[in-house]
């Protein structure tokens, strides 16, 4: 059940995490590599942001999290508007993908470039390998989620998250491939008798996301909130 993670009493090596990615940017509109530019929210994303607050308070059920941002004011932003009750530390190791030289570039634009690219395999030249990328997320992982007694909450970006998400699951950093991360979204992973596990993912709480998903009404019960996993590969 979610919400039901690290309570008073409960064994320090149980995770819940809970990751959040930023809401909209004009860039995530463009479809341009963020990484380490420092742009402000849209409006819409403000909007997005905000809509989350109802559906985090829901998933934490009372829990008392403790909150990490990236410092890039998207994140910021974002995490201000969905936990406003809870003041996030600042965190570097939570930065997005250096994309070096492709920062600021699309994927076709990237791919006219360099034909085949593929950023999983082969990283950004003057920036980050994913392997790089994964050893922040493990060391992230190491140093809070698994020395804290409380839930972590975590508001970050697309690639960072997907990376964050294997690394959580003890897998490599490349098959973060396979979760899909839109923005202004919330994904939980944590412990489940014993094994590791998804147990919501890329939720968002539009009026209707891009999935044709809808948020639920306030009158359901917090276990009501499906489990979504992805299919076998």
């Amino acid at each position: 059940m979610l919400g039901r993670g690290k309570r008073a009493g409960s064994e320090s090596s149980q995770m819940e995490l809970i990751i959040v990615r930023h809401g909209e940017t004009e860039w995530t509109i463009s479809g341009q590599h963020t990484g380490l530019t420092d742009l402000p929210l849209t409006p819409n994303g403000r909007r997005q942001a905000a809509r989350l607050q109802p559906l985090a308070a829901r998933i934490l059920d009372d829990q008392s999290p403790v909150v990490y941002t990236c410092p890039r004011r998207r994140s910021v932003d974002t995490a201000e508007l969905a936990f406003p009750a809870r003041p996030a530390a600042l965190e570097p190791l939570l930065a997005e993908y250096d994309y070096g030289d492709y920062g600021g570039l699309t994927s076709a634009q990237i791919t006219d470039q360099r034909p085949g690219w593929d950023i999983w395999r082969d990283g950004c030249p003057h920036g980050e390998s994913t392997d790089e990328v994964g050893a922040r997320a493990d060391t992230f992982l190491r140093q809070t989620v698994g020395t804290s007694p409380h839930t972590i909450v975590v508001v970050t970006h697309g690639h960072f998250s997907r990376i964050l998400a294997a690394s959580a699951l003890g897998l490599a950093a490349r098959q973060g491939q396979l979760f899909a991360s839109d923005t202004a979204s919330i994904s939980v992973i944590g412990d489940h008798h014993a094994k590791r596990c998804i147990q919501l993912w890329n939720m968002t709480a539009e009026p209707a996301d891009i999935h044709g998903r809808t948020p639920l009404p306030s009158t359901d019960r917090q276990d009501s909130l499906a489990t979504q996993t992805l299919p076998s590969p």
